[in-house]
């Protein structure tokens, strides 16, 4: 029926705005995080943890690494893959706010790349010196078994004995972690961080975390390096893709270095079984931190965000 004159319309309903769990109940973004990481602790380093002790036991060995490996692929699936999924859209409604997405350019990704390789020798070389610094004696008793049995761990795990092998590992500790370890520190956690502080600070406490979430004191400063310039990359980019793919290479690396049985001292440029020579490791550490500085600074310029 048509309106009488004079009438005056109802006035259009106003759908309510939908909210996130997050913003329905003003959680705090950090808090928030903080939940997060507790919640994916318990489950992947407790839950997960035992699950593996009871099924697998706790021991690596050349016996049982075929079964720890397939338990830590869908243990990271599991217990942080999913759960960090469901913790993101109690976040924000939309994935897209959480889980930035776009395809870098080539020159960025060349630049990031290299940045990465330059990063990996400074690094390198700091774990040779850290292995020099002077320990009382009966600490040194504790932490070199301790460091021992880590490494010997690692090892086991990555080791590879045929192509096939090679290609399992290179996906259980390479393509897994990339994503999965992404989504958690560089989606969720950063993404949490950044509606609090700025985003080279976000990206900064991410990456401190993500090396501390690791648990392995005898490489936690590369740990946060890395887990920091994984940040920058993310922030820069604008896109989970660029720090998913150097993640990715920086772990392939370590597999690739351990199936063709290249020490990882000989590639910071110390000879296996002999002192290192400090002043050619200082001049290599010294280029190194050069290179990666220029490289890192070129990915900087290209990413540079236009003005207004």
């Amino acid at each position: 029926m048509s309106e009488q004159p004079g009438s005056v319309s109802p006035p259009p309903e106003i759908e309510p705005v939908q909210q996130s769990f997050a913003e329905r109940y003003r959680i705090s973004p950090v808090l928030f995080a903080l939940i997060v990481l507790f919640a994916i602790f318990v489950s992947y380093q407790i839950v997960g943890g035992l699950l593996t002790l009871l099924f697998v036991g706790s021991r690596v060995t050349t016996d049982n690494v075929m079964l720890h490996r397939v338990f830590t692929m869908v243990g990271q699936i599991f217990f942080i893959f999913l759960p960090t999924l469901v913790f993101a859209r109690l976040l924000d409604l939309r994935f897209s706010r959480v889980f930035p997405w776009r395809v870098p350019r080539g020159g960025e990704t060349l630049f990031a790349i290299l940045s990465l390789f330059f990063l990996q020798e400074v690094l390198q070389i700091y774990l040779l010196f850290q292995d020099r610094i002077p320990f009382p004696e009966e600490l040194r008793k504790i932490i070199d078994p301790a460091k021992q049995m880590i490494e010997e761990m690692f090892r086991t795990l990555v080791s590879s004995k045929s192509p096939p092998e090679l290609l399992f590992v290179v996906l259980v500790v390479a393509v897994t972690p990339a994503v999965v370890e992404e989504f958690l520190f560089r989606g969720l956690v950063q993404s949490c961080f950044e509606r609090s502080v700025s985003p080279g600070r976000a990206a900064f406490w991410a990456g401190l975390i993500f090396g501390v979430f690791h648990f392995n004191p005898f490489a936690v400063v590369p740990l946060i390096a890395l887990g920091i310039f994984f940040g920058m990359l993310r922030y820069r980019s604008q896109s989970m893709i660029l720090a998913m793919t150097v993640h990715f290479l920086n772990n392939a690396l370590a597999v690739v270095i351990t199936h063709f049985n290249v020490d990882e001292k000989l590639v910071a440029g110390a000879e296996k079984g002999a002192e290192a020579n400090i002043l050619m490791l200082l001049t290599q550490l010294v280029l190194a931190l050069t290179l990666f500085g220029l490289t890192f600074s070129w990915y900087w310029r290209l990413t540079k965000k236009p003005s207004m």
